[in-house]
């Protein structure tokens, strides 16, 4: 039995970090993580780091597809995919040299590679490669093991050939048709970014509007510009079972009791994803789980059974990166600096890297009107975007939701070719406790986006 002052189960966003300050605080710290290919977590294997960087790449190749817009003519237009594919691989390499190196160099801290599970309430063993086992045991163990793309219930679905959101990562080719299950954030990055590479794209949801958790007609504004950009969507639909078609897949689905069939070269399930904690043995620390199989925490991040935190998407929450990280500083604020931080009232932005962007801050519409709230719904339409209109792409829809009473600003969802950050200095206001009257007055450069703010929040003293 090997003790350790703190336990960390993954290398994820919380874990890493979280990792470097207990050691430098003088915590004994073993981090344990299955295998070097793991190191680092999905953001940096096989979710943010990869997928933005193919994105940015398709991004380019439809920036020259419709050059002739701004009166530029481009001939011979093609893709080395295998250069696309070795550049992501490169940045994803880099970023997990410099984790290898930062957690090498640091005093304190120990990394295992291995399978982890409870063995009681404070006790972890590791499963190595080779067989062999190590058992640790610590008053503090952190659970960061993140979660895995969900596998659904479809009929023939094990005998054919498909990709979950990190399996097509990995393809050599770029899919002659991709058949699309799932209208979330990952199928519409994913599908917008192989359909910029030439794939025919068709994208099948069972909800009535794509991003089922946004409001209608930002959802809405989104699938005009993406069916714009080519994609297809099949809406209302419930896939009923997928087959072998010679060298294709055959995707049969229903949509008001009349079933339809199409046909694809590569399928891409994206249908959310599940918690990894079933791999935990987390019975044997009497750790509880809710009904979908995450880990039950508190505001401060603490399980029921005492030392022991679930951070990251593991523990239920919102399934960022940033969230993650913003674990890591609750529980930083708490245990090495003896403060008070919490959840409570923590502000959930997040940024859809379709193209247009999709940012989002604090409420919508939709949850503004569930929590019974006294607002104002203000908005604007792209093609009143200045800088959209100069950069050649008068886009979108600008949204805010006002508390009537205070004025302050209760969320704001934009989608903009630069979406995610303009949502941000809307969040930086929120945290501010700034008045929206402030965002029609204030001082922006021009001609940024940002600028727009100001016509947005005059929106607010309209009639």
């Amino acid at each position: 039995m090997i003790k350790k002052d703190a336990i960390i189960i993954g290398s994820g966003q919380a874990a890493k970090p979280l990792s470097e300050k207990l050691s430098e605080a003088g915590w004994k710290t073993v981090m344990i993580e299955k295998s070097e290919v793991e190191l680092g977590g999905s953001c940096l294997n096989v979710g943010c780091t990869p997928t933005k960087t193919l994105i940015a790449s398709a991004k380019v190749m439809h920036a020259i597809n419709t050059a002739e817009k701004h009166g530029i003519s481009v001939s011979d237009l093609k893709i080395d995919f295998g250069t696309t594919q070795k550049r992501k691989d490169k940045i994803v390499d880099d970023s997990k040299e410099g984790v290898l190196k930062r957690t090498a160099t640091a005093e304190n801290l120990e990394l295992v590679y291995g399978t982890a599970s409870f063995s009681s309430k404070k006790k972890v063993i590791v499963k190595k490669k080779d067989g062999t086992t190590q058992e640790f045991t610590a008053p503090y163990i952190f659970i960061d093991a993140g979660a895995r793309p969900a596998v659904p219930k479809i009929k023939g679905l094990d005998e054919v050939k498909w990709y979950d959101s990190s399996g097509i990562l990995a393809l050599e080719e770029i899919p002659e048709k991709l058949i699309v299950i799932g209208a979330g954030y990952i199928g519409l990055e994913l599908g917008q970014m192989y359909s910029r590479f030439g794939s025919d794209v068709t994208i099948i949801e069972t909800a009535a509007q794509i991003m089922s958790g946004e409001d209608q007609d930002i959802a809405e504004s989104l699938q005009e510009l993406l069916e714009a950009d080519g994609l297809h969507f099949l809406l209302n639909c419930s896939v009923q079972m997928v087959e072998k078609a010679g060298k294709e897949v055959k995707v049969t689905y229903s949509t008001d009791d009349k079933k339809t069939s199409i046909s694809g070269t590569h399928l891409l399930v994206a249908t959310g994803r599940e918690s990894n904690a079933d791999g935990l043995n987390v019975k044997a620390a009497g750790i509880k789980l809710d009904k979908k199989g995450y880990i039950k925490v508190n505001k401060k991040l603490e399980t029921n059974i005492e030392g022991i935190y679930a951070l990251g998407d593991i523990n239920g929450g919102p399934q960022f990166t940033h969230i993650a990280y913003n674990d890591f500083v609750i529980l930083q604020t708490n245990l090495l600096h003896k403060g008070n931080a919490s959840t409570k009232g923590r502000i959930v932005p997040y940024t859809m890297f379709t193209d247009p962007q999709l940012g989002r801050g604090g409420l919508s519409e939709d949850q503004a009107i569930k929590k019974g709230l006294n607002f104002k719904v203000i908005k604007i339409e792209g093609k009143r975007i200045t800088r959209g209109i100069e950069t050649g792409e008068p886009q979108g829809l600008w949204k805010a939701i006002v508390d009537k009473e205070t004025g302050l600003i209760l969320g704001a969802s934009i989608v903009c070719s630069e979406g995610g950050e303009i949502a941000s200095v809307i969040q930086m206001a929120m945290h501010g406790k700034i008045p929206a009257k402030y965002l029609s007055t204030t001082i922006f450069s021009h001609p940024t986006y940002s600028e727009s703010l100001n016509t947005l929040f005059t929106e607010m003293y309209k009639e």
